[in-house]
């Protein structure tokens, strides 16, 4: 298996009491971290004792802090170098409310040579039968395409692809195909209606699962083999070119959802890496996937670490919520 992450980010949490707009404010806490939604993929993985490489474009500048910082943490980077300074995300943590703020940095751009070393180096790295997760909007400088680029080359060397990409970069992806596409509601809608990357939380809503289930037929509609549309607390919408099912999540305390969706997809990659492999996978195999991930995305959530999950609690949530689908069925 192989976890590709190209926009590898600095992550600095910043807890205050709120937020309060047009206001100079103090916080009671920072801290660094390294980040990127294939980071936290590998942080769910390694916490149940899988250890996969992560490819990431390393910047030169606090490139090594990056580097160190992962290194901390158990991570296996594969690094390909480029120009630049690593990018940071602000993260804002209210403590009175709860509630999280996100600020994403573009980054610097990336010049096309350290883009086809990219390339290069996953192509190096699948063979046939092998799982690769893709996950994160693109670095500034590689074309649109290049999530569809990286589908394309996984599936000439015979691997499965499971994207869980930025609303652009996962529409100029569809056409090829890739095996399985896991963004959220507000990610899918804008990727089929062509809106901007900047997307907006979907308020709750009676209708929620219905968009949901909307959106998961249009992507396969679209070229996604599968999708796996998630949509908060409400569930999950997974849809193939035969079925349709909704995958209903149980109510926990929610500490932090930062990451939520990259714990969704560690779940799914190590269901698929229990059985007998992504390669061979059927329907239910699949749908299995999907279960195990709504479950791991759930305890995630009452964790404050993006990607940060209890293997014991997961699989309790598990069992859990396949006896709760088990009364929707499918559509």
């Amino acid at each position: 298996m192989l976890i590709a992450n190209p926009n590898l980010a600095l992550d600095r949490l910043v807890t205050l009491a709120e937020i309060v707009p047009g206001a100079v404010m103090r916080s009671r806490r920072t801290e660094l971290s390294a980040g990127g939604k294939g980071v936290n993929v590998a942080r769910v993985l390694r916490a149940h004792g899988v250890r996969v490489p992560l490819l990431g474009l390393l910047c030169s500048g606090d490139g090594a802090l990056l580097a160190g910082l992962l290194a901390e943490e158990g991570a296996d980077l594969v690094a390909v170098p480029t120009p630049g300074t690593v990018r940071q995300a602000l993260v804002f943590r209210e403590a009175a409310a709860g509630r999280i703020t996100v600020v994403n940095e573009p980054g610097d751009p990336v010049p096309p040579a350290a883009w086809h070393a990219y390339l290069d180096a996953a192509a190096a790295r699948l063979g046939p039968g092998e799982l690769l997760t893709a996950s994160g909007s693109l670095p500034t400088g590689v074309p649109a395409s290049g999530y569809r680029q990286l589908v394309e080359l996984a599936h000439r060397g015979d691997a499965v692809v499971v994207l869980d990409a930025a609303p652009g970069a996962l529409a100029a992806a569809l056409p090829a195909g890739p095996d399985l596409v896991a963004p959220n509601l507000e990610e899918a809608e804008a990727a089929l209606s062509g809106a901007s990357d900047d997307v907006r939380p979907v308020p709750d809503g009676s209708d929620v699962r219905d968009r949901a289930c909307a959106a998961a037929q249009a992507l396969v509609d679209a070229g996604a083999r599968r999708a796996a549309v998630t949509a908060g607390a409400a569930g999950t919408a997974f849809a193939t070119r035969e079925s349709l099912d909704w995958i209903p999540t149980v109510p926990v305390t929610v500490v932090s959802a930062v990451g939520a969706g990259d714990s969704f997809v560690g779940g799914l990659a190590l269901e698929l890496l229990a059985r007998e492999g992504a390669a061979h996978a059927g329907r239910d195999d699949w749908r299995a996937a999907v279960v195990r991930g709504v479950a791991t995305a759930t305890a995630s959530c009452e964790t404050p670490l993006a990607g940060g999950v209890d293997p014991a609690r997961a699989e309790a949530l598990r069992g859990k919520i396949e006896a709760l689908s088990a009364k929707v069925g499918a559509r």
